[in-house]
């Protein structure tokens, strides 16, 4: 007996051809976010080659390195690339946004440039969303084992947070508590804990919880980088961090530009 042809999975004609398209996106992106290698907010990985772009410190009118971390897939931390475009854009502090996956990259490149003294003019200061908070912390682990003091971790609703490490001289932790959900460890913000209290300044703001000077009913994980009020909590921060860095180093070895603010 002559089998019947089997039916082809995706079918033929124009209906079929959709179909099939449509799974290979699916499958494509499965194999991308499997693999934990995509960003989509189009953005480039490498902070190297993509986002880090020398500048003469004379240019801003704040002594720092900024360095702010998206959360995972990129597209739910708007906020920290608006962190580094304003802070960028009108001269403040230097500052770049990378992706998540770009971890390793900027690691390796603080680690760098650390060792060939390019952080010495300037505050040392790292920003995260989300995962991006949780890989700051571990990037800030890495910098203490080579000697390196991180003058400012800035974190906003990590989900899964290492402690602080004994280098960060001043950690700052805004998130907003969901008491229903947030026994999940996802789509949250949650305290983080010092290795050492007496070490490390540390201060959580919980939003859902503290006055705030805005409405942050509103505010949930997705937004919360990218809501104004948590922009100008970012900014005060960050520009305290600068300041009290030129506060601890003298007129002597200060830079020039430094010294005329």
């Amino acid at each position: 007996m002559v089998k019947p042809p089997q039916q082809d999975r995706f079918r033929s004609g124009p209906a079929g051809g959709r179909r099939a398209a449509v799974y290979m996106v699916i499958l494509g992106m499965l194999t991308l976010l499997c693999g934990g290698c995509v960003d989509l907010t189009g953005l480039p990985e490498d902070p190297v080659a993509g986002t880090i772009a020398a500048k003469k410190a004379a240019e801003f009118k704040y002594p720092g390195h900024v360095y702010a971390m998206r959360g995972f897939l990129g597209i739910f931390s708007t906020g920290m690339d608006t962190l580094a475009f304003t802070l960028s854009k009108e001269h403040l502090v230097e500052t770049a946004a990378v992706a998540d996956e770009a971890r390793d990259q900027l690691k390796d490149f603080l680690l760098k440039a650390a060792a060939e003294h390019r952080l010495d003019d300037g505050a040392l200061i790292l920003v995260g969303h989300s995962w991006g908070a949780d890989d700051q912390i571990r990037i800030a682990r890495s910098l203490g084992k080579r000697g390196v003091r991180v003058d400012l971790l800035l974190l906003i609703d990590p989900v899964t947070p290492p402690r602080i490490p004994t280098n960060v001289e001043r950690c700052i932790d805004i998130y907003k508590s969901h008491p229903l959900t947030d026994w999940f460890p996802a789509w949250r913000g949650v305290p983080v804990t010092a290795v050492n209290p007496a070490w490390t300044h540390l201060t959580d703001i919980n939003l859902r919880t503290t006055p705030e000077p805005f409405n942050t009913g509103p505010i949930n994980h997705v937004n919360i980088s990218a809501d104004s009020g948590v922009q100008r909590m970012m900014r005060h921060a960050i520009f305290n961090a600068c300041k009290r860095w030129v506060a601890s180093h003298s007129a002597a070895t200060m830079p020039a530009a430094s010294r005329s603010k």
